[in-house]
């Protein structure tokens, strides 16, 4: 996870319009729900582009399957080559923490110990473990619609961790005094309400990744600094964002920044303020894994 940090500070850093390519993801959506999802990204720097093919079935949850499944293909940007093959479900996990803790680094309070996971899949096991590589986590509130997971949850990863995690009884209870709020869920409502919400709280909304679903009341997208992974995904699969507007064409007046510019300008950043990190998840990220991942393979093969 550490090192995934680093990769997503690196890939972040490059220029968007000069270095990256990332089109919006095309998607098929399937009577039953389930969604097979098509995502492109070329890194001019690394030389590669690559693309993510992954399946979502939200109801997997049920079954014990996970909810992202697929495969991540590597090529060489110059000849087309393929490089390499990686599982997607994994990938996944591990970048979208990483930009959740980058992103916490960039917008959270420095001090902030106490952190709330609304959700008890697989995002909040990887999201518990990134953001205590960038803050000094000390307390974990845990809530989600099943109780019985919360504890095995609770259970599970106080054996993994040098921290409290106490099992609340309701979305406000896990909320309320956090210091930072992951909401890491499948929701289609609101599960979060501005009055239960710290002043200077950072949030990383992560869990509605389609124009019909969110996690967040509108007044949080009101009262927060807003900073998004991408402008184009966000005005097209941010429902947290479009239902709180009422039209995709309004949500670009509601961001502050993107990923890049909170990297390389810290004027945009007010620590103090209310946060908000509306994550997506870019094919860009998905690549630069793939890449690092090849390098070290490399490397290994050398030593």
């Amino acid at each position: 996870m550490s090192e995934c940090i680093a990769v997503m500070r690196d890939l972040f850093r490059l220029d968007p319009e000069k270095d990256l390519i990332n089109p919006l993801r095309p998607k098929m959506i399937l009577p039953n729900g389930g969604i097979l999802g098509m995502m492109p990204a070329y890194i001019r720097p690394y030389g590669v582009m690559g693309i993510k093919v992954i399946s979502i079935y939200q109801q997997n949850y049920a079954k014990g399957l996970s909810s992202h499944q697929g495969i991540i293909h590597l090529f060489d940007a110059e000849n087309g080559m393929l490089l390499l093959s990686l599982d997607a479900d994994e990938v996944t996990a591990i970048r979208t923490a990483a930009v959740s803790a980058l992103m916490t680094d960039l917008l959270a309070e420095d001090r902030a110990e106490t952190l709330c996971l609304i959700g008890t899949g697989t995002q909040a096991i990887t999201h518990l473990e990134a953001i205590s590589l960038v803050r000094p986590i000390k307390r974990v509130q845990v809530w989600s619609k099943n109780p019985a997971n919360v504890a095995r949850f609770v259970q599970e990863q106080s054996e993994h961790h040098d921290i409290e995690l106490f099992s609340c009884q309701s979305a406000e209870e896990a909320v309320r005094e956090a210091e930072i709020v992951c909401t890491l869920t499948s929701s289609s409502e609101p599960l979060v309400f501005n009055p239960w919400l710290k002043a200077g709280v950072h949030i990383n909304a992560v869990g509605a990744s389609t124009p019909n679903y969110r996690e967040l009341a509108p007044e949080i997208i009101f009262d927060s600094d807003v900073f998004v992974d991408n402008y184009e995904s966000a005005g097209n699969e941010a429902g947290d964002l479009i239902l709180a507007v009422g039209d995709k064409t309004k949500v670009r007046p509601l961001i502050k920044g993107d990923i890049h510019e909170a990297l390389t300008n810290p004027e945009l950043v007010d620590k103090s303020h209310k946060t908000l990190f509306k994550s997506l998840g870019l094919a860009i990220e998905d690549i630069a894994v793939a890449h690092y991942c090849w390098q070290k393979l490399g490397k290994k093969a050398k030593t």
